[in-house]
């Protein structure tokens, strides 16, 4: 009976102490795969965009503004993603071939891009798996 007690009283204390998604057997968070839509500079004055991002893209800062994105996969939006790596600078810090964060880095100002990529919640790390050039203005859809 003894050991039951000390048991129970052990577990309870595991229970408590560990974060949510360990104690409930999820270790880690999931990737959310989004498609952003945008361009390199300011905004024009008077115009605010979705998002006004830094993105870090091989050891160059880029100022890109966000006029469209979509979780392709995940459960957040993609406005809580923007809102969770808000506070930082830089927004997120590019991951992937060089040839890719070239694109970005080396991007002439106002050149429209679509990025496609990953982010894992709680890093600013976007795992870049392409780069094209973005289709104009109003011909993407918003989430």
């Amino acid at each position: 009976m003894r050991n039951v007690a000390r048991l129970l009283a052990v577990t309870t204390i595991v229970a408590c102490v560990l974060p949510v998604p360990i104690a409930s057997g999820r270790a880690g968070s999931s990737l959310q795969r989004l498609r952003i839509d945008g361009y390199v500079g300011p905004p024009p004055e008077g115009r605010r965009e979705m998002a006004d991002l830094v993105l870090r893209a091989g050891g160059k800062d880029v100022r890109f503004q966000v006029t469209a994105a979509t979780v392709i996969s995940g459960n957040l939006h993609a406005a809580n993603v923007f809102n969770r790596v808000r506070p930082y600078r830089p927004n997120f810090i590019l991951r992937g071939s060089k040839s890719l964060l070239a694109q970005v880095g080396d991007a002439a100002p106002d050149a429209r891009l679509r990025m496609l990529g990953a982010w894992r919640p709680g890093t600013r790390d976007f795992l870049l798996s392409s780069v094209e050039p973005a289709p104009a203005a109003g011909g993407t859809e918003k989430h």
